[in-house]
């Protein structure tokens, strides 16, 4: 198709079928979320990437610290014990709404950050280098003496408790020097570079002003607890950026228009290589015949596709197709939920042993997950749904790329083995699950076929077992599947590790 005949020219329009759960950066922690984030905002640092860096650098293999290009930061330092972190921020940037990029936005978007740590997110990766704690609230409940029943009384602390945790451990965290912004670690935590490069959002720049005007945290070290855990980790509308963004980056966001459409243009004044198409648009097209008919008639330029529905597009005129390169991502990566939410929550029928639902600790017992492992068909799953894309078994969510963590040990390795699936089901529960019966529903996120096939394969090879055994299969929205999954109300899901 020549520029003469390209529908849209001035518009690049990508179809997919998962919708974002977010525009906040520090809540982010899904891909689709981060998608728009990345385009909107920008990091300190980044990954080399397109065409912008073809020329100097083989993308293909850019996973070296040393690869690192400038974003925001115009260069960094960083100590000789690996305790200090310093970037020095660019001048002249402006926010699209109008603000002007300075050191204490970068020290504002990190702290605000830290401190809003909603359960089940991101926040993990940058409170544990930079603290040494995993999560805020154990960081509160060591600072303070005091039990928090993980996070739920934050909301309770006096002004002179939030003041004290902030000063003792947010506050020296990130400073600004001048043009400069200095991280301090506790010890050397070598992933840290990379994890503010990622583009998945908490590496994100705000601007402090905007955020404070939209009702964001105010900055004042006494009152931060009234924006900690937003909507209690499962509800991301309740952050004050669910759905508006002010960023530095090449596009600036029009509308979001939640889950049907997103659209971007090209921001004016932005500091860099100015974006090169004036308008793009992401519309949500559930199914898969609709996105490769509209790819196939121009309507749209770039288009999600499924592992197993690449043959259909691999032979479409003037498509290049790009496929086996380095990656660092586990898609897809399966796990059982120990402690099930039983209470409102309609996929564990009637929550008991029963062979109306399933009890909460179901899957807390070795035998009932080596039985579900055993169950799943491997390798006609890599030949018939991965296919084209290619794929390899691995014996847990750790990438083989990591040969320093991987543990390339065949005993580890689980193989599709009905008989070996059905003596351990006969174990489950001290034997009760194989006589009782259960029920149980698996859900995947809407349009996503690969893990639509995934639990349908369990469903039938764990209802072949016993006919007291029944499983449900359902496809629901994306961000209702990260809400459930934050409540620990899903028995088994799949993501993606990216």
């Amino acid at each position: 198709m020549t520029q003469d005949e390209i529908k849209n020219p001035d518009t690049i329009i990508y179809t997919v079928y998962g919708p974002a759960n977010t525009l906040d950066p520090a809540y982010s922690y899904d891909t689709a979320s981060g998608a728009i984030i990345f385009t909107v905002y920008e990091n300190l640092v980044r990954w080399p990437y397109g065409i912008v860096d073809a020329d100097q650098k083989d993308l293909t293999h850019s996973l070296a610290i040393d690869d690192l290009q400038p974003m925001l930061a115009t260069e960094w330092e960083v100590s000789a014990d690996g305790t200090e972190y310093r970037f020095k921020i660019r001048d002249g940037v402006s926010f699209h709404e109008g603000g002007t990029l300075t050191p204490s936005d970068v020290e504002y978007t990190f702290e605000r950050g830290m401190l809003q740590d909603r359960h089940g997110g991101p926040q993990w990766m940058l409170i544990e280098p930079l603290t040494g704690f995993p999560v805020l609230w154990k960081l509160v409940e060591d600072t303070l003496g005091i039990d928090t029943n993980r996070g739920e009384t934050i909301k309770d602390l006096t002004p002179e408790e939030q003041a004290l945790v902030y000063y003792d451990w947010i506050d020296p965290a990130v400073e600004v020097e001048g043009d400069w912004v200095v991280f301090s670690l506790p010890g050397p935590y070598p992933p840290f570079l990379t994890i503010l490069a990622h583009a998945g959002g908490w590496g994100a720049i705000l601007d402090m002003e905007w955020v404070i005007e939209v009702g964001g945290w105010d900055g004042d070290p006494g009152n931060w607890a009234e924006w900690y855990n937003p909507g209690g980790g499962e509800a991301a509308e309740a952050s004050e950026l669910y759905d508006i963004a002010n960023g530095t980056g090449a596009y600036k966001l029009v509308r979001w228009d939640v889950g049907v459409e997103v659209v971007y243009e090209a921001f004016d004044g932005y500091w860099g290589e100015p974006a090169k198409t004036p308008n793009v648009v992401v519309n949500k097209v559930q199914e898969w015949s609709d996105r490769l008919l509209a790819f196939k008639r121009g309507d749209a330029d770039i288009c999600q596709v499924d592992p197993q529905y690449l043959p259909q597009v691999i032979d479409v005129p003037g498509l290049v197709w790009q496929h086996h390169l380095p990656t660092l991502s586990m898609n897809p990566a399966g796990f059982f939920t120990s402690d099930l939410n039983v209470e409102g929550n309609d996929l564990v029928g009637s929550g008991k042993l029963a062979e109306d639902g399933i009890p909460s600790e179901f899957f807390n017992d070795a035998h009932c997950r080596r039985a579900f492992a055993y169950a799943f068909e491997y390798q006609t799953y890599i030949d018939e749904v991965l296919g084209e894309a290619g794929g390899y078994l691995t014996h847990g969510p750790v990438p083989k790329a990591f040969a320093w963590a991987y543990k390339d040990d065949p005993a580890l390795y689980y193989s599709y083995d009905m008989e070996k699936a059905t003596e351990e089901m006969k174990l489950c529960h001290e034997g009760q699950i194989w006589g009782t019966g259960f029920t149980m529903t698996l859900v995947y996120n809407e349009g996503n076929q690969t893990r639509r096939v995934i639990s349908e394969i369990l469903e039938k090879n764990i209802e072949s077992m016993n006919p007291k055994f029944h499983i449900d299969v359902r496809g629901i929205p994306w961000s209702s599947y990260l809400d459930m999954l934050i409540t620990t109300k899903l028995p088994l899901f799949v993501v993606g590790w990216l």
